[in-house]
């Protein structure tokens, strides 16, 4: 069996195409079985993955498994402002790179800490951060501009030094 050879390395706009296909797969994958269908009637009509990708794409990194982009992360300051890996590919650790890659440039930027928010209808990506030590610091709740009731979980982490080891 031939090993797999994934790569971290920064968006191009030759992306643009697969990272849009990948954000929504994976956002529908996050959140059709738990979203209110007001909600995903919403971002499907607004197209909200297009439009944000468009924007964004120069601050995201990419993983690659063997050549094809399987998923992203955006680091922002010292905010993870967005990691989504296509549903093929949830559960093989591609998650656990591409968190620690957006965490790396953080913590490269001088950052002691991280912090990102996360939907609460998407369980299973709060699962993951509590997993690998994000703690939730506050809760935001509030109406969509589509009518329904949404809540922000706002997690942080500190971030310690970076080992040699990969540790």
């Amino acid at each position: 069996m031939k090993p797999i050879r994934r790569t971290i390395r920064p968006s191009r706009a030759a992306d643009l195409d697969a990272l849009i296909d990948i954000g929504r797969r994976s956002w529908l994958s996050a959140f059709a079985q738990t979203a209110p269908f007001d909600l995903i009637v919403w971002w499907v009509r607004e197209d909200r993955t297009n439009v944000f990708y468009r924007e964004c794409w120069p601050a995201m990194m990419v993983l690659e498994e063997d050549g094809a982009l399987i998923g992203l992360v955006q680091p922002k300051d010292d905010e993870i402002n967005g990691l989504w890996v296509h549903p093929a590919h949830q559960g093989t650790g591609a998650g656990k790179i591409l968190l620690r890659a957006g965490e790396d440039i953080i913590r490269s930027a001088g950052h002691q800490a991280v912090w990102l928010t996360c939907s609460g209808f998407n369980e299973k990506a709060l699962h993951f951060y509590r997993g690998r030590g994000y703690v939730e610091t506050r809760h935001e709740r509030g109406r969509h501009v589509c009518g329904v009731e949404v809540v922000d979980i706002r997690l942080e982490r500190r971030l310690a030094e970076r080992r040699m080891d990969g540790g």
